[in-house]
């Protein structure tokens, strides 16, 4: 579904250390209109970018907000490290630091409505618990990813949201997706079906291999590392050609 440019007030970011200006910072001057995603920012930015966000954090806030939101609104949903499983740390029932408010209960001034954004600082990645490492396995964590590709998809497109989701690390010569697996096969087709999916072939670290554009932090993770605005910006000019030759986006 495509909506005019003029109907949208908001635009979210959803994505992990790639994405996160604040992170990028630490390596380099960019600033905010350097970013990838700058050249689609419509109206107020909205940045659910957090360093090591799993990409389960990512369609669930996604998801929320496409429900939440009463006017349609711009997403944008920035895989990166897609062998994370997600955690959320606050406590638990009555131990639960946000709670849950009692609406008939008046708030106490200066209280506040609680939102998503307030259960951010909760939102984590889980360790590798080498006792049950089948909770990693590789064809469950992608058939998920697809399953939440499609998902999100109709959920927008009913709710009459702009979307578009894509992959920052992940390259096409990795191991990790069997794609002819029957659990991933037709969960895959039907998401690279989609043209607001742009696929791990158009990825921020694939494209930037082939044009040798060095991460930030080569000399620690080599490719798998953090790009700054040079690559930050030859990967948004890119996204915008397949957005414009797909048509995506009025």
């Amino acid at each position: 579904m495509t909506l005019s440019i003029d109907m949208v007030e908001k635009t979210f970011i959803y994505g992990d250390s790639f994405s996160n200006l604040e992170c990028l910072r630490t390596m380099s001057d960019i600033v905010q209109e350097q970013m990838w995603y700058a050249p689609f920012v419509q109206g107020r930015l909205i940045d659910r970018t957090k360093p090591g966000k799993s990409p389960m954090t990512m369609f669930l806030q996604a998801t929320h907000d496409a429900l939440t939101e009463q006017r349609p609104v711009r997403m944008i949903v920035a895989l990166g490290a897609c062998v994370r499983l997600p955690v959320y740390t606050d406590g638990w029932y009555d131990e639960e630091r946000l709670g849950v408010v009692d609406p008939t209960t008046p708030l106490p001034s200066p209280a506040r409505k609680t939102t998503l954004t307030d259960c951010e600082p909760y939102f984590d990645r889980v360790g590798i618990n080498r006792q049950n490492t089948q909770q990693f396995h590789p064809t469950m964590l992608w058939a998920n990813i697809y399953k939440n590709i499609s998902d999100l998809h109709t959920r927008c497109d009913v709710d009459g949201h702009q979307l578009m989701m894509l992959h920052m690390s992940t390259t096409p010569d990795n191991t990790w997706i069997n794609k002819q697996h029957p659990l991933v096969r037709p969960l895959c087709e039907h998401a690279e079906s989609l043209d607001n999916y742009i696929t791990e072939k158009h990825s921020c670290n694939q494209l930037c291999r082939q044009q040798k554009i060095r991460p930030l932090d080569y000399h620690t993770y080599g490719w798998e590392g953090h790009h700054g605005p040079e690559g930050q910006q030859h990967f948004g000019a890119r996204v915008s050609a397949i957005v414009a030759e797909r048509r995506v986006w009025n």
